[in-house]
């Protein structure tokens, strides 16, 4: 199962579901940019989940990155799948509240090589974003990826999930998705 959350498809593939806050949106829509200009230690996603969900020992998250060229050929292709580490917790973090009862979060955060590749691809973009007559345009996405989160109990695959994402420590995290593993196995199943 993948949890994606793409930086230019996110508002046309996600948006028409009713999981994705509206006042998230321009958000979503500015975060290519956001992430060109982030911190990478600051950088997290918060999923709050039922507290039965645990992710398998030695369940390493990734990070996927992917930046094409609109004009092929322009500048190297970027497609990078970065572990994330992962923590739980059922207190409040940062400006995320407490879960209620029988809930918990997730939290990804990016670990120092992944930090230090960030910040290589971040460079490797502005430098691209400089290049004479547009030839340093081109589509980034970017996602979180969890195969191992992959609901097999029956009774967690309806149950809520609530995503967050922090770019900036300064601005905190903001809702980017709700819904349940049961619609994300849908939607995922209609991007193939």
């Amino acid at each position: 199962m993948k949890l994606i959350l793409s930086c230019l498809t996110l508002c046309l593939s996600l948006a028409a579901c009713t999981g994705v806050p509206l006042r998230s949106v321009p958000r979503l829509m500015n975060l290519p940019q956001s992430l060109l200009q982030a911190n990478p230690a600051e950088v997290m996603v918060g999923l709050q989940v039922d507290a039965r969900l645990v992710p398998p020992a030695g369940a390493v998250p990734m990070l996927i990155i992917k930046l094409t060229p609109r004009e092929p050929g322009a500048f190297e292709a970027i497609d990078k799948k970065l572990p994330l580490q992962v923590s739980a917790t059922s207190t409040a973090l940062l400006n995320l509240e407490a879960p209620p009862l029988g809930r918990r979060w997730l939290i990804y955060s990016l670990p120092a090589s992944t930090q230090a590749e960030l910040q290589r691809i971040q460079a490797f973009v502005r430098d691209a974003q400089t290049r004479p007559n547009g030839l340093g345009s081109g589509s980034l996405s970017v996602g979180v990826a969890q195969e191992s989160l992959a609901i097999t109990d029956p009774a967690l695959a309806n149950t809520r999930w609530d995503t967050w994402l922090q770019v900036r420590r300064q601005d905190g995290f903001f809702a980017v998705w709700s819904g349940t593993p049961a619609q994300l196995q849908k939607l995922s199943a209609g991007q193939r």
